[in-house]
């Protein structure tokens, strides 16, 4: 459960849980169990003598803190894309959950128990190779990193929405989410940087 002794808005806490369910819910490529092991292993990224080695996890670490050195050959790692690109929303939905927890000066929230059942192998169909390493709807870009699987791309849109500004809010310049559009996009740009966001 996401806590912090700061007011948080009740959308951001909301939507960080309503997100939590999904990781730990079957997914299209892995299951419950295998999902909160790749959010886990985020968590786990900065500690030295982790000596786990299955490869979902190695791939996991390195798109938590090296994702610039990401290439081709870490897709193909796997027998499919959708598996690279499940992996992909976990991690970034996880980074982006333990951030707001540790800027409201919270501890990491407890990840709930794995759900049941088995994956879905949903993806999209009209995700086609284009100039992403993955499968994309659309251009390649942000928006469309995660739309070979639209389970992820819509949890990661909604969470995407609950922390900052849903897609649809980004074409507003004057919507006023607790600060002005253009404190947002100040902070917003001075985090990635920080981050070595190349986009």
């Amino acid at each position: 459960m996401f806590q912090s002794d700061l007011p948080v808005p009740d959308r951001i806490a909301e939507g960080i849980e309503r997100t939590l369910a999904h990781i730990a819910a079957s997914g299209s490529m892995l299951t419950g169990a295998e999902r909160i092991g790749v959010a886990e292993a985020v968590r786990r990224s900065s500690v030295d003598d982790d000596t786990s080695s299955s490869i979902t996890t190695v791939i996991a670490r390195k798109m938590a803190t090296e994702a610039h050195n990401l290439n081709s050959a870490d897709v193909e790692s796997f027998d499919d894309p959708s598996t690279y690109v499940e992996i992909l929303g976990i991690v970034a939905m996880t980074v982006a959950i333990d951030t707001t927890s540790r800027g409201v000066g919270g501890p990491n929230v407890v990840f709930p128990e794995p759900g049941p059942g088995v994956p879905t192998g949903e993806t999209d169909p009209a995700a086609k190779q284009r100039s992403a390493l993955v499968p994309t709807v659309g251009s390649a870009g942000p928006t469309s990193a995660l739309s070979l699987l639209p389970a992820e791309a819509a949890a990661q849109e909604e969470l995407h929405g609950s922390l900052y500004l849903t897609y649809e809010e980004m074409g507003e310049i004057a919507i006023h989410k607790g600060l002005p559009r253009w404190q947002l996009e100040l902070v917003a740009a001075r985090t990635s940087l920080i981050n070595h966001c190349f986009f």
